[in-house]
């Protein structure tokens, strides 16, 4: 696949959960659809970055906010493991990792967790 390619699908992709979760019409079918041509064509990472940029737009998160929660999604990526700015999901993926990760990625989660609970709107 070419560089435009799949700059042309992600852009779509992003189009149809935009109109999904900002301006409301429905769009679940297209988004189960793209989600499994995204991950068939190895392109997970891409989506779930999407999905954030959506995300920090429809809940207006703080500059401060958004940076902790981007280390998380950076330290999950070491492990393959990618979520979005939603914290029941973060936690349920934390229970698994947490004796995957180091001393100090546990303490920096626990950390960042907490600034997340405590500055969250």
């Amino acid at each position: 696949m070419t560089k435009q390619e799949k700059q042309t699908i992600l852009s779509a992709y992003k189009q149809i959960y935009y109109t999904h979760h900002i301006v409301k019409i429905d769009k679940s079918d297209s988004l189960r659809e793209f989600k499994f041509l995204l991950s068939s064509l190895n392109l997970k990472k891409e989506s779930y970055q999407i999905e954030n940029e959506v995300i920090i737009e429809a809940n207006n998160l703080k500059l401060t906010v958004i940076e902790m929660y981007k280390m998380i999604f950076e330290t999950f990526a070491k492990y393959n493991t990618y979520t979005n700015y939603n914290l029941s999901e973060i936690d349920i993926y934390y229970e698994e990792l947490q004796w995957e990760m180091t001393e100090e990625e546990n303490k920096c989660h626990k950390a960042r967790i907490k600034y997340i609970m405590e500055n969250s709107n």
